[in-house]
């Protein structure tokens, strides 16, 4: 007797196994963009919760690619843009999100952040709480003379010790 399989056999059973690795295939792609499909509506979802959270604060909204800020914001202030540059501070609460911020002047009220990074330039106070809703990187080089609210992936420097002076 031959250890042979015919082809006939062989070929069908190739064809079968194919088939199953084609549907489990097919099935891990549907689960992956599934899951793709949640984590961006979480995502929206968060970014909504953000928004409407600060508008219904009666926060005004700044929407832009770029925002430079050369002059002190006098109101409450939600900003979305891919880059912030607050130049004068603020004389009340700012709610930013979107890409990345650097703070510098004075902040009188909280300051919120959604974002990719914060960075609290040397001399930069925020006089009030500050709340990372989620933020990558954060860097205090000023002071900030509340409290931290939420967390960083990484956070550098000391809240309360202008890194400057």
């Amino acid at each position: 007797m031959s250890d042979h399989t015919p082809p006939a056999v062989a070929s069908q059973h190739t064809r079968r196994v194919n088939r199953i690795i084609a549907v489990c295939l097919v099935l891990m792609a549907a689960g992956m963009l599934g899951l793709m499909i949640m984590a961006g509506m979480q995502v929206d979802g968060v970014l909504r919760d953000f928004r409407d959270r600060h508008v219904a604060a009666g926060y005004t909204e700044l929407d832009a690619r770029e925002v430079v800020l050369d002059a002190t914001v006098t109101e409450p202030t939600l900003i979305y843009a891919q880059h912030v540059a607050l130049a004068a501070g603020s004389t009340a609460p700012l709610a930013i999100y979107g890409g990345d911020a650097v703070i510098k002047g004075t902040v009188q009220g909280d300051l919120a952040f959604l974002g990719g990074s914060l960075d609290i330039a040397p001399g930069a106070v925020i006089e009030g709480d500050l709340h990372l809703d989620v933020a990558k990187h954060v860097t205090l080089r000023g002071r900030v003379t509340g409290e931290i609210r939420g967390g960083a992936d990484r956070m550098y420097g000391d809240p309360t010790i202008d890194q400057d002076e």
